[in-house]
C-alpha cells in the first residue's frame, strides 16, 4: 500500500508539473537531468562539496542563470546539508574535528561582540551571517562527507573535472584583448582554480609514471596552464611556483621535468594567442623593481589596514569596519589579506586566533609528511600542497568569506590526517601478528 500510494502521488505531481507549467521537451529534459543530478549529489555529497567551492565562478553566466530559477550557491548549500543529513542517517563514517577548531567559536564570539561598535551594524551582521552559513559550510562539511579515503578521492576527482571544465571554458577568450575569466568574469578566481588543478595533477598523476610516460601526462597541464597565464593572476602563479619548488624536496627526479616544462612553455607562449593584457599584467612580476610596485593599489590597502590596527589594536574597528572607516567604502573594501583583515576589524586577539589555526594546520602537515609508513602519503602531500596554496592566497587576495577554498583546504588537511591514522589503526592488528619462534 505504501509503494502504491507513493507511485500515485509521484504521478499526480508529474502531471501537475507538465500541465501547469507548460513544460517543453527541452525543459522536461533539463528537469529530468537536474533531478537525476540532485539524487546523485545527495547520495555522494562529496561531489556537492566539490561543486560548492566553485559554484560562485559558474553561476554568473547568464546561460547558467537562465536554466536555474534559484541562486546556485544556496541550492548547492541545501543539497550539501541534506547530503550530510543523509550520510548521518546511513551511519556513514564521520571524521572528528581537531580541538583547534573550537577556536572558531571564539572567533565568532568576537565577531558578535564587535557588532556593538562597528560603524555599520547592518553590514557587519551581513558579513557575520555569511561566515556562519556560506563559509561555515566549507569549514565543517569535509568532516561529515569525506569520512573515507574513497570519498576523499571522489571529491578530488570531482573538483578536478569541474576545474578542468572551467579552465576549458576560459580558453574561448584566447585571441581576444581581455584577460581570460571564469563564466562569472572573475580573473583571480580562474587563477585560483587553474592553480589548484595543476597542483592536483602534479602530485596525484605525474609521480606515478616513468620519464617517457610523464611527458605524455604533461598534456593534461596545457589547459589549466593556459588558463592560469591567460587570467593574468599573479598571486596564484607565484603560489604555484613556490609549491612546485617545495615538491622537488619529495620528487627530486622531477627537477629535469620542471626544466623541460619551462622551456617548452616559453617556446610555445608566442603561439598560444594569449591576450596581451594578460601577458603584460603577468609580466609585471619581472618588471617591478620592488614590493610596492608589485602590490600597486593593494599596497595602499595593506598600509591602510595596518594604520587601522595601530589605531584600534585591542578591539579593532568592528566587523566590516575596514570598509566603512575608509574615505571611500566603494574602493577600500578589504585589505586583501585575511590575517590583517581579521586583526584590524576584530583586534589583535582575533588575528592571533587565525594565525594559530593556520599554524596548527602547518604543524599537522609536517607531521603527516614525516610519516612515511601509514597509508595515504600521497593524499597528505596533496592536502599539504593545497594548504600552502590556501595560505599564500589568503595573504594576497580575497576576504574572510570570499576565499572559501582556503578554509576548505585547511579542513581537508586535518581530515586526511585522521584518515591516515584510522587506516593505520585498522591495519595494526594484522601487522602485530607474530609467528612463534622455535629454538
Amino acid at each position: 500500500m505504501g509503494s502504491d500510494a507513493a507511485i500515485l502521488i509521484a504521478s499526480m505531481a508529474a502531471g501537475f508539473v507538465l500541465f501547469a507549467f507548460d513544460v517543453t521537451p527541452l525543459r522536461l529534459l533539463i528537469i529530468a537531468g537536474a533531478a537525476a543530478g540532485t539524487v546523485a549529489l545527495l547520495m555522494f555529497p562529496e561531489f556537492a562539496l566539490a561543486l560548492y567551492v566553485v559554484v560562485g565562478d559558474i553561476k554568473g553566466d547568464e546561460r547558467v542563470a537562465d536554466l536555474f530559477p534559484v541562486d546556485l550557491t544556496l541550492a548547492m548549500a541545501a543539497i550539501l546539508i541534506a547530503g550530510i543529513a543523509l550520510n548521518l542517517l546511513r551511519r556513514k563514517r564521520v571524521v572528528a574535528m581537531p580541538p583547534t577548531y573550537f577556536l572558531f567559536i571564539a572567533l565568532v564570539g568576537l565577531m558578535i561582540a564587535s557588532l556593538s561598535y562597528t560603524p555599520v551594524p547592518e553590514a557587519g551582521a551581513e558579513k557575520l551571517a555569511r561566515f556562519l552559513t556560506v563559509t561555515g559550510i566549507v569549514i565543517v562539511a569535509p568532516f561529515f562527507v569525506l569520512g573515507t579515503t574513497a570519498a576523499m578521492k571522489r571529491f578530488l576527482a570531482g573538483f578536478s573535472v569541474v576545474a578542468f571544465a572551467i579552465c576549458g571554458y576560459s580558453l574561448t577568450g584566447l585571441g581576444g584583448s581581455e584577460r581570460l575569466t571564469t563564466p562569472t568574469n572573475n580573473t583571480i578566481g580562474l587563477g585560483h582554480i587553474a592553480c589548484a588543478l595543476i597542483v592536483l595533477i602534479w602530485f596525484a598523476v605525474v609521480p606515478r609514471f616513468s620519464f617517457p610516460k610523464r611527458m605524455l601526462t604533461y598534456s593534461l597541464l596545457v589547459v589549466p596552464g593556459l588558463a592560469l597565464v591567460g587570467s593574468g593572476s599573479r598571486g596564484p602563479a607565484v603560489a604555484l611556483g613556490i609549491v612546485v619548488l617545495v615538491s622537488l624536496l619529495f620528487y627530486r627526479r622531477l627537477l629535469i621535468d620542471v626544466g623541460c616544462l619551462l622551456t617548452t612553455g616559453l617556446l610555445a607562449l608566442p603561439f598560444a594567442n594569449i591576450p596581451d593584457s594578460s601577458l603584460e599584467y603577468m609580466g609585471s612580476l619581472i618588471r617591478s623593481r620592488g614590493v610596492s610596485g608589485l602590490l600597486s593599489f593593494r599596497g595602499e590597502l595593506l598600509d591602510y589596514g595596518w594604520k587601522l590596527l595601530q589605531q584600534h589594536p585591542l578591539l579593532g574597528t568592528g566587523i566590516e569596519g575596514f570598509r566603512y572607516y575608509s574615505p571611500n567604502a566603494a574602493v577600500y573594501k578589504w585589505p586583501h589579506n585575511i590575517f590583517l583583515e581579521t586583526a584590524c576589524e576584530l583586534g589583535i586577539l582575533a588575528g592571533l586566533l587565525i594565525c594559530f589555526l593556520f599554524g596548527a594546520a602547518l604543524r599537522d602537515a609536517f607531521r603527516q609528511l614525516g610519516d612515511k609508513l601509514s597509508p595515504g602519503l600521497t593524499l597528505s602531500r596533496i592536502a599539504s600542497a593545497l594548504l600552502l596554496l590556501g595560505i599564500l592566497n589568503a595573504m594576497n587576495t580575497g576576504d574572510i568569506n570570499s576565499d572559501r577554498s582556503t578554509w576548505l583546504f585547511v579542513s581537508i588537511l586535518f581530515v586526511v590526517g585522521q584518515l591516515r591514522r584510522q587506516s593505520s589503526t585498522e591495519k595494526l592488528p594484522h601487522a602485530e601478528v607474530v609467528q612463534p619462534v622455535t629454538a
